[in-house]
């Protein structure tokens, strides 16, 4: 028989003296006997959790000194509601390729922008075929705009005649004047005036910034007009959407290696003139409409393009105002002014002993003989 030595039952603290007794080790039983001893047990059946057995206690607040704060309570008690603003809901997530959002957003960019911007990626590019974007685009560059509510009709241009805006904004705005196609030799600067509407086919041109004494007579043709009051009507002038420009060329009558002359050119076109073929090809030629000269000295050379039905409007009216945005006299470079419906230029002129004022207009034989663009050349004598 072995004897094995009884452990020693631990002390118990005298400060807790209440402290039950710690329970003796219990002898672990061998494998082999517990498993021959140990009954089988039935399934338990399933144990109710048994009711809590903690007392209630009364319920008893304690002041919060911080404002909007709820008092605090000796017991357990329900978070309250959070309200109805904020529970938390699920939100449509947001999407960047948004074509309405986009398409604002390119309106108000350069053309230059916008290219760059359909060259990131296959999206930009298909969204940027919209043809609004460039409407918008092309009659903001154009600064076509007006507060007077008789004339915001004038803005509202169809689409243009079997063409895109996109085409007609890169015609417009890339650099390209008339003497790229033909007499570039003879060409030293231009820049860009403005745009104007032409609802009707009615032009009135002068070589004044001053309307005619006279309305000119149709039947008489322009040379007569030309040659007497320096203005003349044409009216077979397609519709649409015109552009001015102000070019500079070499004085044609003198060597070109010599010549220290110039001529300005006040060149008004249809927006879609540079897309036709025959006018590339040079099927369409400028055709000489009369002269004007003027004998006596001449402080400046101005001339001017109105839409005939609103001759008598106040944007004609700002533009015939010369005083109001020509140069000082001392300035000799030329400057533009345009309305909606009218566009002038005008520059200081050096001693002189006259000027002549030359005008042309370029027809499309295939449409019935529209006008498509006039031109006032005027040349220091």
């Amino acid at each position: 028989m072995e004897l094995r030595k009884r452990p020693r039952p631990r002390r118990l603290d005298p400060d807790f003296v209440s402290s039950p007794p710690p329970t003796p080790p219990r002898k672990r039983p061998r494998k082999q006997d517990a498993e021959r001893k140990q009954p089988r047990r039935p399934a338990a059946a399933k144990r109710q959790p048994a009711p809590s057995k903690r007392a209630r206690c009364a319920q008893q607040g304690i002041g919060s000194p911080v404002a909007g704060l709820q008092p605090s309570r000796c017991c357990r008690i329900v978070a309250p509601l959070s309200r109805v603003s904020f529970i938390p809901r699920s939100r449509v997530p947001f999407n960047w390729y948004e074509p309405d959002i986009w398409t604002e957003v390119a309106k108000h960019l350069h053309g230059a922008d916008l290219l760059r911007l359909s060259a990131t990626c296959l999206w930009f590019f298909r969204l940027l075929y919209e043809d609004s974007i460039w409407r918008y685009a092309f009659l903001r560059d154009l600064s076509l705009h007006t507060n007077d509510p008789k004339m915001l009709r004038l803005l509202q241009v169809p689409r243009p005649f079997h063409r895109s805006w996109r085409l007609l904004y890169a015609t417009a705005f890339d650099d390209t004047h008339a003497y790229c196609f033909r007499q570039p030799e003879k060409h030293i600067e231009w820049f860009r005036i403005g745009g104007f509407l032409m609802d009707t086919p009615k032009l009135l041109l002068t070589a004044k910034l001053a309307l005619p004494p006279w309305r000119p007579i149709l039947d008489d043709g322009p040379e007569i007009s030309i040659g007497f009051m320096g203005a003349c009507l044409l009216t077979n002038v397609r519709p649409g959407i015109w552009i001015a420009d102000m070019n500079m060329v070499r004085c044609p009558v003198c060597n070109l290696n010599k010549c220290e002359g110039t001529m300005q050119v006040l060149d008004a076109r249809h927006c879609e003139l540079y897309l036709e073929n025959k006018f590339r090809d040079g099927t369409w030629e400028y055709e000489d409409l009369g002269s004007h000269f003027s004998n006596e000295k001449l402080d400046t050379a101005a001339a001017a393009i109105f839409n005939y039905d609103y001759i008598d409007s106040p944007c004609v009216k700002n533009i015939l105002n010369s005083k109001s945005w020509i140069r000082d006299r001392t300035n000799l470079l030329p400057k533009g002014c345009f309305t909606p419906v009218a566009v002038a230029l005008s520059s200081n002129l050096k001693p002189n002993e006259g000027l002549l004022s030359r005008f042309q207009a370029m027809r499309d034989m295939s449409r019935g003989g529209q006008i498509v663009s006039v031109r006032i050349t005027q040349q220091l004598l």
